[in-house]
């Protein structure tokens, strides 16, 4: 005579299988819906004028003196605005860097090997004391609400 196991004793088996599967399951999911590591990077926005006039195409580059990482947005029509996925780190300081490029009519020998004789020289419309020698700063605060930044940049020798 053989002996089976009776049915109800494998359903119970079964369902206590099921149940720490599902435990699993949910407890793996839940690790997702956890904060991220690492440190907490936010959207920046704002306005950037020169002149009093709206800079119409350029760049905006958050870069930290700590070595947290930088950030970059560009300027369309007088406006920025980085995302928080690729904005600068919560509670850090920031050097602010602004830069518009504009074609200057001349060209220069071709350096970048792509077959062409010449390229046009671009030049900086915004004064160094706002870019490469900037003293603009923007402190980045976690309260999403406070992190809007707008520059109003005037021309060397102009009062402020």
């Amino acid at each position: 005579m053989r002996f089976e196991p009776t049915r109800p004793h494998s359903r119970a088996l079964e369902m206590k299988r099921m149940v720490c599967s599902c435990l699993v399951v949910c407890l793996v999911a839940l690790q997702g819906c956890s904060k991220p590591a690492g440190p907490q990077t936010m959207r920046v926005w704002g306005d950037v004028t020169y002149d009093g006039q709206p800079v119409e195409e350029g760049s905006i580059d958050f870069v930290s003196p700590e070595g947290a990482t930088p950030a970059q947005a560009p300027i369309k029509a007088g406006r920025y605005d980085l995302p928080a996925l690729a904005g600068p780190v919560a509670e850090k300081n920031y050097k602010v860097q602004i830069n518009a490029l504009k074609k200057s009519g001349k060209t220069i020998p071709n350096m970048m090997g792509d077959g062409e004789p010449t390229m046009e020289l671009l030049v900086n419309t915004i004064p160094e004391k706002y870019n490469v020698k900037s003293d603009l700063t923007a402190n980045i605060s976690s309260d999403a609400s406070k992190n809007q930044f707008d520059f109003k940049l005037e021309k060397p020798g102009r009062s402020k």
